[in-house]
């Protein structure tokens, strides 16, 4: 952990009566003392009282106390100036002699650098050097742990904390090379909602450039926490590949210089621009969806296979390596990768591979994934999210993945509460019901959102890292009996706002569209229910019917998140909002 300026400062001005100001008295040789070694500096170490004038020796080097103070964990002495001064290589280190004054090139790796679960860390060192390296050396917290450039632990429950790693290699002129990596011990905690507020995340589909002419200008990014772009596709060789190329990464925006050989356009390019005005959203890419699900099983089935897919998925999309596109111009688009797997075990399309050990491997699928995250963070100094799309059922939830596994390993589940019922069933219901409705035949399933959020929180899944998932759009039926109004009636399938001779009819309307041609209009009479808090219209004459979430519906909603202490709120999609759906969750959890 590095202090940010702010801190230093901080520490500066608490600090500011100087070197010589009084601290705590340790006895001679006790816990906390401050004895400076004769032959070797003492190695910094946190929790102890340094008094002015003290020296430590910390990743190769000799630091001499400017002021007086207890040390903590990230006032390591090369990241806090103000407390330290750098006065030489450290007595314990040879010094360099002869003619050769090039010390050792080192790197090290470490297959994770934060745990929320209990694991295993393994550290790699390499080191060369322009003579030759004649000893290399692994530390943890200034004790040397390991001869070898390999070093492996196990952190279990109750070793919480920041432990830095530091390779040294030394070659015989007695240069030094070091490199350091800190890794983050916090196993059963789970990362704060984000600062002054909920999550708001929402769906931006590539698609919606064409016929929908929604663009990235058209987003309201001051109103989002967190953007997933939908959807990287797989290939049949188990890799991300770019699921649009030309509405991705080539069509124009009228950027400078958009057009020279190497540079980024499309969608990307513009979301790149986007952030410059809105530092806080972060971009995450989605891979998967309803359609492009087919190969997750495949790619998680074994180690090998988890290994090439995540590098494939992090070369694309975190590191930029876009087909055509210089790195440094496709790198900053993402701030981290959501996987929307539907479903592990089985559902989604007819042609999906599916395996009874999806449930297993797709928990060490997001581990790989979370291992090499963390690698490219040690080398960026970045953190990079991690999140998923979750089904709703209760059932798949408890039998059909490690739903309490996999949020140990995510930044947060967006649980997918909504497509309880549509017009793949012969009967009306509510689409996104967030309560138990009287009534309901279905009921007993646990479809509605309550009934999602309860089986997540009983399988353990802290409150904190559950974003309920709210529709932007409704589903309905055609040839339905005024019975009830047309609740929990039989019903045929009906055409949609984009249903065309492909799609063949869905009966999914826009929000804006219902808005607009259905919501008290044309023959059409809006109902709101009130344990559902869901809306829905119906027309006697044309025998549609169409359940919904509104401005009542979301508001309801924003209140469930806050009274049960969630993450915040997950939206499919934007396209289908004319902005009134997004400014209720904003109000309220902003």
């Amino acid at each position: 952990m590095r202090l940010n300026k702010w801190a230093v400062g901080l520490v500066f001005s608490a600090l500011s009566a100087g070197c010589g100001s009084e601290v705590s008295s340790a006895v001679e040789g006790g816990v906390g003392s401050v004895m400076k070694a004769p032959l070797a500096d003492p190695a910094w170490a946190p929790g102890v009282a340094y008094a002015q004038g003290a020296r430590v020796s910390y990743g190769g080097s000799s630091y001499e106390c400017r002021q007086a103070h207890t040390s903590l964990l990230g006032w390591e002495p090369p990241a806090v100036p103000a407390l330290w001064l750098a006065v030489s290589t450290g007595p314990t280190d040879p010094p360099p002699t002869g003619g050769d004054t090039t010390a050792p090139t080192t790197s090290l790796s470490a297959s994770s650098t934060y745990f929320t679960a209990a694991g295993t860390l393994n550290l790699t060192a390499t080191a060369t050097d322009n003579v030759g390296v004649t000893k290399v050396e692994i530390l943890q917290n200034g004790a040397v742990v390991s001869s070898s450039k390999t070093y492996s632990r196990t952190f279990a429950s109750g070793q919480n904390g920041t432990y830095t790693y530091t390779v040294k290699a030394y070659d015989a002129a007695g240069n030094v090379g070091t490199q350091t990596v800190t890794v983050t011990v916090a196993i059963g905690t789970t990362p704060p909602p984000p600062p002054g507020g909920k999550r708001i995340v929402a769906y931006f589909t590539a698609w919606g450039i064409y016929g929908r002419n929604y663009q990235p200008s058209q987003v309201p990014a001051g109103k989002l926490t967190h953007l997933n772009y939908a959807f990287s596709n797989i290939s049949a060789d188990g890799k991300c590949i770019l699921g649009d190329s030309y509405a991705d990464i080539d069509k124009g925006g009228g950027y400078p210089n958009e057009w020279d050989p190497g540079q980024l356009r499309g969608n990307f390019r513009a979301f790149k621009e986007m952030k410059k005005s809105y530092p806080n959203l972060k971009l995450l890419i989605s891979v998967g969806g309803w359609s492009w699900s087919t190969y997750f099983s495949k790619v998680a089935a074994t180690s090998a296979s988890r290994s090439a897919f995540v590098k494939s998925c992090v070369d694309l999309y975190i590191k930029g390596q876009f087909p055509g596109v210089d790195a440094a111009n496709g790198a900053g688009v993402f701030d981290g990768i959501d996987i929307d797997w539907e479903y592990p075990v089985g559902g989604g399309l007819p042609g999906n591979i599916t395996s009874p050990a999806d449930k297993q491997n797709y928990t060490l699928l997001m581990q790989e994934f979370r291992n090499q995250l963390n690698a490219v963070s040690s080398q960026t100094g970045k953190s990079y999210l991690l999140t998923i799309a979750s089904g709703a059922s209760p059932d798949l939830l408890a039998n059909k993945q490690e739903t309490k596994n996999l949020a140990n390993v995510l930044d947060w589940i967006n649980v997918m509460s909504y497509d309880y019922h549509g017009a793949f069933e012969s009967s009306t219901n509510f689409q996104s019901a967030l309560n138990r409705v009287t009534g309901d035949p279905a009921a007993s399933s646990g479809f509605y959102t309550d009934g999602s959020v309860a089986k997540m929180l009983e399988l353990g899944v802290p409150a904190n890292k559950i974003v309920v998932g709210v529709p932007f759009y409704g589903r309905g039926w055609g040839n339905v009996p005024s019975t009830n109004n047309g609740l929990f009636q039989s019903g045929t399938p009906t055409v949609g706002t984009w249903d065309d001779g492909t799609s063949g009819p869905t009966g999914v309307f826009d929000f804006k569209d219902i808005k607009n041609k259905y919501e008290g209009k044309n023959g059409y009479t809006k109902y709101f229910h009130a344990e559902a808090k869901e809306a829905y219209v119906y027309n006697p004459n044309t025998k549609i019917w169409i359940a919904y979430d509104d401005a009542q519906s979301m508001s309801a909603k924003a209140d469930y998140i806050l009274s049960k202490g969630l993450g915040g709120a997950m939206a499919w999609e934007l396209s289908s909002d004319d902005g009134t759906l997004l400014d209720t969750l904003y109000q309220k959890l902003k």
